[in-house]
Order: C-alpha cells, then structure tokens, then sequence
C-alpha cells in the first residue's frame, strides 16, 4: 500500500515540480514515519493512502484542465477513501472548500468537472450509502458510538486537539528539518505560507483542510483523534514545503536526501524481522482476531455452521468475513430472544479459556458438539505464546 502511494505521489509532485523537486520530495516523504517506521500493520488507515493520493493527483488534474476523466476518477478515488474509513470525509472537506477558492474557481464551476466529480463519488459511494439505511447504520454506525465518539469535557476536548497538533507537527519534523537545510530566504518563506498561483494554493488548501479540520471538529464533537490517523494526508507536503522558486535545490543536496531516505527504508528492512519477532512474541493481537481459525473449527465441528454465533470478541468480532451467511446474536443467549434465535438458527459459541462468563453461558447453553483448542502463530520458526479456546456447536431446529 506504501508503495502504491508513493508511486502516485511521484506523478502529483512531477505535475508540480521539476524533477529535482520532486526528487527532492519523495524523500522528503520517507522521512515522515508513517511512510516507514509505522507501517508494520495493514488496517483501514493504511488501505486509504493510494485512494487519497490518487484523488489529489486527478483533482488538481481537474482544477487545471477540466478533463471529465480527470475529474470522474478524483470523485471516484476519493468514494473509494471514504470506503476504506470515515476518516476520509476531511478529505472530501478539503476538495470542497479549495473547490471554491482560486483564481479558476469560476472557470472550475462553470465546467462539468466539479458535477462529474461528484457523480464519480456517488457512484462509488452509493451501494454503502443504500446499506447505512438499510441497516440504519449497522455495524459501521455502532462502531462510530461505541469506539470513536466521546463525551469528555470541553476542557479535555481541547487537550485532545492540541495532542493531535503537536503529533502531526512531530510526523513533519523530518521534512521541515530538509528545509530548513536549503536555508530559505523571508521571500521564500512567505512563499511557502501562501503561494502566488493557483495550482499551490490548491495544494496548501487540500493539504492544510484535511489536516486542521479533525482538531476544530473535535471541539465541538468530541471523538478519539490521534495523529496515527493522518496515515492518508501526506503526498502533497513536497508541493506545500518546496514548490516555491525562491528555493535553490542542487542535485548535490538532492543525492544527499535521497541517501538518507534510501539508508532509512533499509534500517526499516533490516528490522523488520525482529519487529516481527516482537509482536509475535506479545501474543495475540486483540484488534486482529483468530475468527479464521474458529471458522475452520466450526466447519469440522458441522457440516453447515449455525446462522448465528455469539462469544469472545477477539474470536468473533471476524467471523463475518469468514462464515458470510452467519450473523452475531444480538441479545443475550440466555434471554429469552436469545434462546428463541437460538432454536431457529443454532449458535456458535467461541470462548477464550480465561473468559470465565462466556464459558460458563456456553455450558448452560447445552451444546453437544464442542472441540477445545490450542492455537500458536509461527514466523520464521519461531513460535509465540498459544491461545487456547473452546468452539460450541448448539444446533438449531431442523427446518420443515
């Protein structure tokens, strides 16, 4: 995903930058430690970094020819953000606003670019769009309340937003620190803060939007920021820092910071291994459940799993995407919806074996077919610490 990223970051800043520039650039980019140090984790923060920047590359393709293909694919790239995690509406923010300050921005709205924009984000988007409502938000929605939004005070909204600042002044240490070494000029400098042409000020909105929006938001909305969030928002800080003519960069100064990203990227590589190692090592992963292997489980233990499973989240909080035609329970087991459910579906019950109350509500539950197991993950030969949980099959009413 990194490198699909960076690979689209490179043909936004060339339609930016000379070549040094953009040379210049990308390096800039690897020293930004979402680009390396933190990208151990494939989640939805990183499946959004190629859409994002592959929306800022059509958009500002748009803003300046107007080309419907152009503009379809930056609604459709952003749509597609969007569906990798909510976080991308600040993206869609920040088109918004630099969609209406400009020099061209009459031009711009005069064309059908921004509607074919807007059809390209729909088209991606509406399927999501028509199972929200459906489900009246379903999971995503329950997900939104129960791990994202707050209800903390103003007071400590405030501290959150301004943690959330310094982490991403802290990502832009690296990048700032290479500017600073092309000692620019106050021209250069005011340059930099607002530039004099219409495509860089494009860059410094859709860049600076997305970036400063979460923390005012978070004023008022309190929810959990955290700077890790900003994985997406990055390929346009070469444009915002270095675009400006007023800047001198030599090739000398470019094989400098290439050198440095290059020598980077293989302290990353090299350990990687004992990263690895590390995790593997910490047991496992509560945000990355072992459903799979409780679904392989189930299927030994039936022919055709329950329509319905219930019991440790770290075991089930996957099944979905592994037993398709299986849902959780939505009431207690021992409720008595939960036992009406139950009887029509069957249930599959997985419970870790220091999840007392879920293993004693599997054996009140009576099921008949149950396999206690001990999984272990291996790298490289080396093993780390073994799970041990139970799966429960409890069979439902045949239908007539």
């Amino acid at each position: 995903m990194v490198v699909a990223t960076l690979a689209i970051a490179w043909r936004l800043l060339r339609d930016h930058l000379d070549k040094e520039r953009a040379l210049f650039g990308l390096a800039a980019l690897f020293v930004v430690p979402l680009y390396t140090v933190k990208t151990a984790e494939l989640n939805a923060n990183t499946v959004m970094m190629p859409f994002w920047a592959a929306a800022l590359l059509f958009y500002l393709r748009a803003r300046r020819g107007l080309g419907a293909s152009d503009a379809f694919l930056a609604g459709a790239f952003a749509g597609l953000a969007v569906l990798g995690k909510y976080w991308a509406v600040f993206l869609l923010a920040g088109m918004a606003v630099a969609s209406v300050i400009g020099a061209g921005t009459k031009r711009f709205w005069r064309s059908p670019a921004p509607y074919v924009m807007a059809a390209g984000a729909a088209i991606v988007l509406a399927p999501h769009a028509i199972w929200l409502v459906a489900e009246r938000g379903g999971a995503s929605y329950d997900f939104v309340l129960t791990n994202v939004m707050s209800t903390e005070s103003f007071g400590a909204a405030l501290a959150g937003s301004a943690y959330y600042l310094l982490g991403v002044a802290a990502y832009a240490i690296g990048p700032l620190v290479f500017l600073a070494a092309l000692r620019p000029t106050k021209a250069a400098l005011l340059d930099i803060l607002w530039p004099g042409d219409d495509d860089r000020q494009q860059a410094m909105l859709l860049f600076a939007v997305p970036l400063l929006l979460p923390a005012l938001v978070n004023l008022g909305l309190p929810y959990r920021l955290t700077p890790d969030w900003t994985f997406p928002n990055w390929p346009l800080l070469p444009i915002v820092l270095y675009a400006s003519l007023a800047l001198v960069i030599s090739t000398t100064t470019v094989v400098a910071v290439g050198l440095i990203a290059l020598a980077m990227s293989l302290v990353m590589l090299a350990a990687s291994p004992f990263i690895a190692y590390v995790k593997l090592q910490g047991g496992a992963d509560p945000n990355r459940p072992s459903s799979h292997h409780v679904a392989e489980v189930a299927e030994r233990l039936a022919a055709k799993p329950p329509l319905l499973f219930w019991g440790s989240p770290a075991l089930t909080d996957g099944l979905p995407f592994y037993l398709p035609d299986a849902r959780p329970l939505e009431k207690s087991p021992l409720s008595a919806e939960g036992r009406a459910a139950i009887g029509v579906n069957g249930l599959l019950v997985a419970c870790l074996k220091d999840d007392a109350p879920c293993r004693a509500t599997a054996a009140s539950l009576g099921g008949n077919r149950s396999a206690d197991v001990t999984y272990t993950r291996s790298f490289l030969g080396f093993a780390g610490p073994p799970s041990f949980y139970r799966v429960t099959i409890i069979p439902g009413r045949p239908s007539s």
